[in-house]
């Protein structure tokens, strides 16, 4: 029998802190199995144009498309999914809304939300900060929530973050790195990301929340597996920065 989750979160100091000082939080369970299912599901119809996208972009992976791959072993993200109506009880989630409002305060907005799909083959998201994608600030009034919906390794191409690179307190250079993919931008400079990674394998409902200036990426999924894992993002700041 399944056990209905609070709509309320309340964080720890120890939380509190470990997010200060490393620049992410893994919450586990923040989501429950009929939540990640519902936007599972939503997805597919999407891939099989059972649904108008609307004002949903649709991005299709190049190495994928090369290999005559379709439907959901193609689309590998669907951009601004705050403004559907089955996604957006994603951005709009209280427990997600709890967690956010604890870390940037109760005045937010949706600035970026997606849905990512990782099929096997696809490749890697080179190490970047989401800060380099967005022309407002300030940076400690962002935060970025990414949700598991299906286990995440490090085989099928799992995050992973630099701890504590967001205390510097630097935006570096990104550059388009083209052998991962097109639409890419990463760091390149070995001095910033020589830095061990730690890996966030996470199961389905586990929630990461981090600073826009976190150094962090995904590797390529090489599981050779038909299913496949999606995640979601939202970026949000306080209405009275815009």
């Amino acid at each position: 029998m399944l056990t209905e989750l609070p709509n309320t979160y309340l964080l720890s100091e120890e939380q509190r802190q470990f997010y200060m000082d490393n620049g992410y939080l893994v919450i586990k369970g923040l989501f429950d199995f009929a939540t990640l299912y519902n936007y599972k599901q939503r997805f597919l119809q999407f891939c099989k144009g059972i649904v108008d996208r609307g004002s949903i972009l649709v991005v299709k992976e190049a190495s994928l498309k090369a290999k005559g791959m379709t439907g959901e072993e193609l689309i590998n993200k669907l951009q601004d999914i705050h403004y559907d109506d089955v996604f957006m009880t994603y951005t709009e989630h209280p427990r997600l809304i709890d967690v956010v409002t604890q870390f940037i305060g109760p005045d937010i907005r949706v600035m970026n939300s997606m849905f990512i799909n990782k099929p096997s083959g696809s490749t890697r998201h080179p190490p970047h900060q989401d800060m380099f994608y967005f022309p407002f600030g300030p940076a400690e009034k962002i935060i970025a929530a990414w949700t598991a919906i299906d286990d995440v390794n490090v085989e099928n191409g799992c995050l992973y973050v630099l701890p504590q690179s967001h205390k510097r307190n630097i935006l570096y250079p990104h550059e388009n790195i083209a052998a991962a993919n097109n639409m890419y931008h990463g760091i390149v400079d070995p001095a910033v990301t020589s830095q061990p990674p730690v890996q966030l394998e996470m199961s389905p409902g586990d929630t990461v929340f981090f600073h826009p200036l976190l150094v962090h990426g995904s590797g390529a999924n090489t599981s050779g597996d038909t299913w496949r894992y999606k995640s979601k993002q939202v970026t949000v700041q306080p209405q009275s920065k815009l």
